[in-house]
C-alpha cells in the first residue's frame, strides 16, 4: 500500500505522556535545525542529520540522497565516510554499501513523481526506492533484519528546484508526517544555502571548511612577496604545520568533529598573526603561515607562540581527558633555503613530511613496547 500525505495522516488526541514525548521531539527538532543551518560543509550537515534525526523522528535509519541533474539520479554518495552506527547497521542488514547506490529518476517514475509533486510519500516497504537497484530477496532480507514496517520518502524541493530526497525507515506503523515535513524543510533550506556558498567558494580563494585563504591564494601571495623581497633585499619565512594523528582523530570521533578541530586550529593560527602575515589551509590538515620580512629567529619565536596557543585548543567542552592538539612543524626561509616561490614551498613541505616521520617514530616504538 502506498499513499501520499501532507495532511492525510493526523495524529489523534494524545495522552499527557505522548504530549510530553512530542514536546521533546519539537525541542530536539529546534536544536537540530540550528545545527543544520550552522554547518560549514554538506558532509558535516549530513553527518549531523544521521546522528540526531532518528531521535527527533523515531526512525531507525535516516537516508539522505542528493540529485545528480546531469545523470538524472538520486545519489547517496554524500554519505561516504560517515561513521554513523545506524547507517552501518543498515548496510550490514542489506549486505550492501548503501552510500554507493544510485536511484534512477528516469527508470523509476515513483521517485520522479516524488520530486515533481513535492509531498511526503508513505509506503509499507522499500520497494518504491530500491526496486531495480537491489534484488528483491536482498531488499526483503534487509527489511526483515531491520524490522521495517513503514518507509517515508520526503522530497527536498525549494522554489520548484529538486535538491534530493530523504528516506526514513521505521520499525513501527505510525509516522508523524508533520514532524518529517518540518525537519526536511529546515534541511532543504540549509542545504540550498550551502550549495550556493559552495558555488561561490569553488571559484574563489577561500577554503570552505575553515574559511582561511586556500592553497591557490597562498601561492599567488607568496609569488608577490618573493618578488618584493628580492627587489628590496628582505627575507620572508614559511611555517608549515600538520595536526598530529588527525586521520586517527577523524576515525575515532567522526568527520564532523574533525572539521570542528580544523576550524579551531585555523582560528587559533589566524589570531596569532597580523597582516601582512597570512595563514592558509594548504591541504587536508596542513596549514601554512606566510611571514613577510621575517628571519628564521623571529619565525621560530612566532611558531613557538602559535604552538603554545594550539596546545589549549579542544573541541570537547569539559572533557579533561581529551588529548591536547600537537603539531608537526617545519620552517623554510627566503632566500637562505630557496630563492623561488615554488622551491621555497617545496622545501617547507618536504621538511614537514620529515618532521611528521620523526614524530611518528617514537609513537610507533611506544606502541610496539606496549
Amino acid at each position: 500500500m502506498t499513499y501520499k500525505s501532507r495532511s492525510s495522516v493526523k495524529p489523534e488526541a494524545e495522552p499527557a505522556k505522548a504530549a510530553g514525548t512530542r514536546e521533546r521531539q519539537l525541542h530536539g527538532l529546534s536544536l537540530l535545525s540550528l545545527f543544520l543551518h550552522s554547518t560549514a560543509t554538506i558532509q558535516e550537515m549530513m553527518s549531523m542529520l544521521l546522528e540526531q534525526a532518528p531521535a527527533v523522528t523515531g526512525a531507525v535509519l535516516v537516508y539522505p540522497m542528493l540529485v545528480d541533474r546531469k545523470r538524472q539520479l538520486l545519489c547517496a554518495s554524500i554519505l561516504e565516510g560517515c561513521t554513523d552506527p545506524q547507517l552501518e547497521t543498515a548496510m550490514d542488514a542489506y549486505q550492501e554499501d548503501l552510500t554507493a547506490l544510485e536511484y534512477s529518476l528516469v527508470r523509476n517514475p515513483g521517485l520522479h513523481s516524488l520530486l515533481e509533486v513535492g509531498e511526503v510519500v508513505l509506503t509499507d516497504d522499500t520497494a518504491m526506492l530500491m526496486d531495480g537497484v537491489l534484488p528483491v530477496q536482498q531488499r526483503k532480507a534487509g527489511e526483515k533484519a531491520l524490522n521495517i514496517r513503514k518507509v517515508a520518502l520526503a522530497p527536498m524541493v525549494v522554489e520548484g528546484e529538486p535538491l534530493g530526497a530523504v528516506a526514513f525507515f521505521f520499525d513501527r506503523p505510525d509516522v508523524d508526517v508533520a514532524m518529517l515535513e518540518l525537519l526536511v524543510g529546515h534541511l532543504t533550506l540549509a542545504l540550498r544555502a550551502l550549495l550556493v556558498q559552495d558555488e561561490v567558494v569553488r571559484f574563489s580563494d577561500i577554503d570552505p571548511v575553515t574559511w582561511l585563504p586556500n592553497a591557490r591564494y597562498l601561492k599567488h601571495t607568496l609569488e608577490n612577496e618573493v618578488v618584493r623581497g628580492g627587489r628590496y633585499g628582505r627575507g620572508l619565512a614559511l611555517v608549515a604545520l600538520d595536526i598530529d594523528g588527525f586521520g586517527a582523530f577523524n576515525e575515532t570521533y567522526g568527520q564532523t568533529t574533525g572539521d570542528r578541530l580544523l576550524r579551531a586550529v585555523a582560528t587559533t593560527l589566524a589570531e596569532a598573526v597580523s597582516p601582512p602575515e597570512l595563514v592558509a589551509r594548504y591541504q587536508d590538515d596542513d596549514f601554512i603561515v606566510l611571514l613577510p620580512e621575517t628571519g628564521r629567529a623571529t619565525a621560530v619565536t612566532i611558531t613557538t607562540r602559535m604552538l603554545m596557543a594550539l596546545s589549549q585548543v579542544s573541541v570537547f567542552s569539559g572533557d579533561e581527558d581529551a588529548p591536547p592538539v600537537t603539531m608537526s612543524v617545519a620552517i623554510a626561509c627566503f632566500p637562505d633555503d630557496a630563492d623561488t616561490p615554488r622551491a621555497l614551498l617545496s622545501r617547507v613541505l618536504s621538511d614537514l613530511e620529515q618532521a611528521k616521520r620523526e614524530r611518528a617514530r617514537p609513537q610507533a616504538k611506544a606502541s610496539d613496547a606496549a
